[in-house]
């Protein structure tokens, strides 16, 4: 099943009548093996329609999280009521708190008041309560249970949830999914221009990301015997563009010139408000974005790689379909945001594909043109991710297949023509059914594209700041791409500086571990918050010469 976009394809089919309901087929839902394609189309494939289920990125470097939170629980018996004690249940929850616990001056909103009530009933008056300072925000029947929370980072293409004990900062359970707002094009630009042509487009993309957000919840919980109910806190990070469509904001001043964002400021929101399944009285924080386009996922990498905590000369670079780059030299940390695109998730490649089994993920390619594969589940190679695609265009640069600006050399080892007459370079012949891997000229110049954006906004920053690739003492890679790219090919292809190895590494998804870091921590939110108003945002598309950068960044070194 498959939601048309687009474009010219068949009347719906008897078939597509009987399955698919009025409402589905109202959206534009079809029956993709029921539908025929008589010109271009665009099409949306969701996560149940895909054969494989991508690789999500959960995993980022080790942080140090020293649980610093104003959430707390505590078990509690508390004197039943009684025609000779008629006080009120919150009163006597109250005073049980401060004689059991020390708690003065307990309160509890309407949602948690009502929790209250059915928990001291169903659990013969012995609760167990949950606080964000001496607020009540949930009550369960029995004994207390370990606080918990959800960090979550809300990417332009993937969500990834990690479920935290808020005691400890300990991860209990992570799961990934797809960001569903893909439907609604694949770039924020795109989602953004979606919201300004309908108001109800942004409607519903809240809805469907928080549905998405709620759906792992409830899974992540499960795995622990819990429900979506003992979430006590949440953090959200994302870009600026994903942060207002979560929370409903006005999106035009984001879309248009001057690229304006609603606030440079945290903000903790009832999580009920935004339709996140949690504790009753549970907030969700969102940190600080930076600007229009640095939002406080860009925040939160910058808080787990330790920027702003000592003086070394680093870049921060979180590629994806936005790129974020950060360059730190002493105290300053100026930072851009430029757009590369999907290229590197495998978007807009022939044979591009998100890193999945079958998906090819590293490339070597020999003077001779022997070509060796490395593919994810080791099958047959069904496409190339971006990490495939990069180590391709460095090793037929090395290997001579192109040249420096990109074009496929005819006449080379593995080099053939396409119908359009085109070049094209062989990967790997189809097996099982499967079609040829190829990488065409197209490819290259979407490639080289996506490069060329990310070399110009490191490149203008090392000449804001004055910085020399022998300045730099280390460079962070964070994001999904960026966990599988070959820090040499980086180089070879002009991608990074040309630094020494070790001072690059990847670091995950960092985002994900900046937001598990100020959920479990009120120390660290302040820090973010310190780190938010310490950046300096840069707009690179208005910098001096800022076509050269990007000309420059696309060309190809030496082999």
């Amino acid at each position: 099943m498959v939601r048309v976009q687009g474009g010219k394809v068949s009347s719906i089919s008897e078939a597509e009548n009987e399955l698919l309901s009025a409402d589905q087929l109202a959206e534009s839902w079809r029956l993709a093996c029921r539908t025929v394609v008589s010109g271009k189309v665009s099409v949306y494939v969701p996560a149940i329609s895909t054969v494989e289920a991508p690789v999500l990125q959960l995993e980022s470097l080790a942080v140090t999280i020293k649980p610093k939170t104003s959430i707390r629980t505590f078990s509690l018996s508390v004197p039943p009521a009684s025609l000779t004690d008629q006080r009120a249940d919150l009163q006597r929850v109250a005073e049980a708190l401060q004689q059991q616990h020390g708690i003065a001056n307990a309160r509890a909103d309407l949602p948690a008041l009502s929790s209250l009530r059915e928990a001291l009933r169903e659990g013969d008056w012995n609760i167990g309560v949950g606080l964000r300072g001496e607020e009540i925000i949930d009550a369960y029947p029995g004994a207390v249970l370990t606080p918990v929370g959800l960090a979550v980072d809300v990417g332009t293409t993937k969500l990834a949830c990690y479920l935290v004990d808020l005691a400890t900062g300990k991860v209990l359970a992570a799961q990934g999914a797809m960001n569903p707002q893909i439907a609604y094009g694949e770039d924020v630009m795109a989602r953004l221009a979606a919201a300004m042509a309908d108001p109800a487009n942004a409607l519903r993309m809240q809805e469907v990301v928080v549905k998405a957000v709620n759906d792992v919840a409830r899974e992540l919980c499960a795995t622990l015997k819990l429900e979506t109910r003992h979430l006590l806190d949440l953090c959200l990070v994302g870009n600026t563009a994903m942060h207002h469509l979560l929370l409903n904001l006005p999106v035009r001043p984001l879309a248009l010139s001057p690229f304006v964002s609603a606030t440079s400021s945290p903000l903790e929101v009832d999580a009920a408000t935004l339709g996140l399944n949690a504790a009753p009285g549970a907030h969700a924080y969102l940190p600080p974005p930076i600007a229009g386009f640095v939002g406080s996922d860009h925040v939160a990498v910058l808080l787990a790689a330790g920027f702003g905590e000592d003086n070394r000369t680093r870049l921060a670079i979180d590629i994806g379909t936005n790129t974020e780059i950060a360059l730190q030299v002493g105290r300053r940390i100026v930072s851009c945001s430029t757009a590369s695109g999907p290229a590197f998730e495998g978007a807009h490649i022939s044979h591009g594909m998100r890193a999945a089994p079958g998906a090819i993920q590293r490339v070597t390619i020999t003077a001779e043109g022997v070509v060796k594969l490395d593919i994810i589940g080791g099958g047959p190679a069904s496409g190339i991710c971006g990490s495939g695609v990069l180590d391709s265009i460095a090793e037929m640069r090395a290997a001579e297949i192109i040249n420096e600006r990109g074009r496929v050399i005819k006449g080379r080892p593995g080099v053939r023509l396409q119908h359009d007459g085109l070049p094209e370079f062989l990967l790997a012949a189809g097996s099982e059914g499967l079609r040829d891997v190829t990488i065409t000229q197209q490819d290259i110049d979407q490639i080289l594209l996506a490069k060329g954006a990310i070399r110009a906004g490191i490149d203008i920053l090392m000449n804001h700041l004055n910085v020399k690739a022998q300045d730099i003492d280390d460079i962070n890679i964070a994001g999904a791409f960026g966990s599988y790219l070959d820090p040499r090919n980086a180089i070879r292809i002009g991608l990074l500086p040309r630094v020494p190895l070790n001072r690059i590494r990847a670091i995950g998804n960092a985002a994900g571990a900046g937001a598990r870091m100020m959920l479990a921590s009120t120390e660290a939110r302040q820090r973010a918050t310190a780190l938010a108003e310490q950046v300096e945002y840069l707009e690179v598309t208005v910098y001096p010469g800022f076509q050269k950068y990007l000309a420059a960044g696309m060309r190809l070194p030496a082999g």
